[in-house]
This record gives structure tokens, sequence and C-alpha cells, in this order.
């Protein structure tokens, strides 16, 4: 069964560590203004050695990444491990990591997303315990920080066997505004947001699993993405899986979900919901909604697509392992989650 921690509390204290990249240059004014957020709402920080280095695009070699990442886990005092935000090579961090040994310490939160969906992802199918899919360390360093973002502390203080409800949100951003060294600026809301449904059934449920798709295609055969242990686990209650991409192009999503499905990932599921994409491109008359369309039609399952999920915020938080259920009624959707065990 899943095992959740224990609700994090004003008062404890957050590790911050670089799994992936470092927060350098401007971005590192902008993790000081993210540590007095915490600091102000009531929370302790610390960081590792690592966390604004930055060489070859990441904040240390794998084997410092993973210890300084052990090192805040295994801390009694940490209740919480938030990145400053993702990259492109935390995998390489995997093979230093001893999860059983992991598993005999208290569950604290990892929360992220982006590049540390690969953390999140593996640590969960490896030790069975929740890891929360959400904003990074410097989504708080925002000069107006999102209620999306803000709601996070409030799930995360969440105790095992309790529920919560997020709605779909209002509007999202396209552009990234510039960061600077006193400039940080909110999000840059000037879309509508809009869900669409292919296959449309008002409500399933099942346990969540997912994250970015970019990186997490690349464990698929690996054993780091044993996901049909998982599936198997929770058969009675069938899997819902989360997905967002930020760099594939329509092909890309395709071939990667003929890839998942010939290794067992859609095995049991009863539904899947997709993110904005970002950094995207339609190849000829191929869209990712043709990609959408094709597994759905495949899979006999509902997909929600363009969710509130993913590199244009804000996001929504999923619990990887929680019992979700999606219900959707007079265009508006709720998504509620349960720490189930």
């Amino acid at each position: 069964m899943i095992r959740y921690p224990d609700p994090l509390k004003k008062g404890d204290t957050i590790g911050v560590t670089a799994h992936s990249s470092g927060a350098h240059g401007v971005f590192s004014s902008k993790l000081d203004n993210a540590i007095k957020r915490f600091e102000d709402l009531g929370y302790k920080v610390i960081e590792t050695d690592s966390v604004r280095k930055q060489n070859k695009l990441v904040s240390a070699s794998p084997q410092i990444r993973a210890e300084e990442f052990v090192e805040l886990y295994k801390n009694r005092e940490v209740k919480a491990i938030i990145p400053p935000w993702g990259g492109e090579f935390l995998m390489e961090i995997l093979p230093y990591l001893n999860f059983e040994d992991l598993k005999k310490f208290e569950p604290k939160w990892i929360l992220g997303f982006s590049d540390i969906s690969t953390l999140l992802f593996t640590f969960t199918l490896k030790t069975n315990i929740a890891t929360a899919h959400g904003p990074n360390f410097l989504d708080f360093g925002n000069e107006q920080v999102h209620d999306s973002v803000l709601k996070v502390l409030d799930i995360l203080n969440k105790k095992r066997g309790e529920s919560f409800k997020q709605e779909s949100l209002e509007r999202y951003q396209e552009e990234w505004l510039e960061v600077t060294e006193d400039k940080f600026p909110s999000y840059n809301l000037t879309e509508q947001v809009n869900w669409k449904y292919i296959n449309y059934n008002k409500s399933f449920s099942g346990r969540l699993i997912g994250g970015n798709m970019d990186v997490l295609c690349k464990l698929i055969g690996t054993e780091y993405g044993r996901a049909s242990d998982f599936i198997k686990q929770y058969n009675e209650d069938g899997i819902i899986w989360y997905f967002e991409s930020c760099e594939m192009d329509a092909t890309d999503i395709h071939r990667t979900f003929w890839q998942m499905k010939k290794n067992g990932w859609f095995k049991n599921c009863n539904g899947l919901l997709f993110g904005r994409v970002a950094g995207y491109n339609d190849v000829q008359d191929y869209s990712y909604v043709d990609a959408l369309e094709d597994l759905a039609e495949d899979l006999n399952i509902p997909v929600i697509y363009d969710i509130d999920l993913g590199h244009k915020p804000p996001q929504l938080t999923f619990i990887n392992g929680a019992l979700a259920e999606v219900n959707i009624s007079d265009n508006k959707e709720e998504i509620i989650q349960t720490l189930k065990q």
C-alpha cells in the first residue's frame, strides 16, 4: 500500500537541493526571494551546497547531487524536499540512490515538476511512497504568488485518509516574462483555460501516476520505469495517468504512447489527463490531439487534455499514488484526490 509523509506544517524545515539544474545568475536572487517567502509563511529553509552552482546544465556531478538529496532525506529535521526547478539530466542520479535504504526512513514530501518528474515517478514506483507533482521552489519567488502555488502547502498538510478538491483554473500563461536581479514577474495570465475531452465521460477514478513525458519516456524498459508492478498492486482501483510535455512534437508524443503501451504502462488504465503542450509543433497534418485520439480509441478510455498541468502555468498538484476521482459537469471540471493507502 502507498505510504504518505506526515503533514507539512508551519515551523517545519524544507530542504532545497538541485537534483538537476542549479539556480544560477538572476535566478539565485529569485531563490532568495522564495526563501524569504517561505520564512514569512512560517517555515524554515535549508539549502545544500550545490543549489546555486551550474556547469554543463547541472548543479554538480551525479554522485554529489544524489548525496545531497540523500543527506536531506535522512535528516529528521527536514519534512519536505523541493528543488529550485527542473533541468535536463536528473536521470543521472538514479543509479546512486539506494531506494531500499531510503524506504527505511520516515517518508517526507518530495515536490516539483519538469525534470523532477524523473525522481518523483521512480521514487514512488521503487518505494511505494507518495510524491507530489506540482510547483517548484522558484514558483514561490514570484512577486505575486499564484493561489495554485500557495495551495500546495495546504495539500501537503493533509493527513492520510483525507481528501482535497481542485477545480480547473481560469487563465494561463503562454509566455514567460523576463526575470532580472530585482524583478521576479508573476505569472503572465493572458489565455483562457479550456479543458477538452475525448471519449467524454462525466466521472472516472483511479490511482494517479505520471509526470513529464519528455523525461519519463527515457525510463521505459529500465529498472527505473517498471510501472507494471505499481499497476498490478492497484488493480482494484485502476490507474489514471497524467502527462505533460515541453519539447516533444506530435510524432514524439505518438511514438512515446506506442512505446508505453508496448511496455504495459496502460494496462488497467481508467483514463488519461494531459497538460498544455509547450515547445511544441505539429508534424505536417498530424497533431498531439491526433495522438491522443489514437490512444483513446485504442485503449477505449476517456482523455482530458489542455488541463492545468505543466510548463504553461499555473498548474494543479497531483499526488503520485493517491486515489483520484475526476468529475465533469456544467463546463466545470474537478479532481478530488484522497490519500488512500
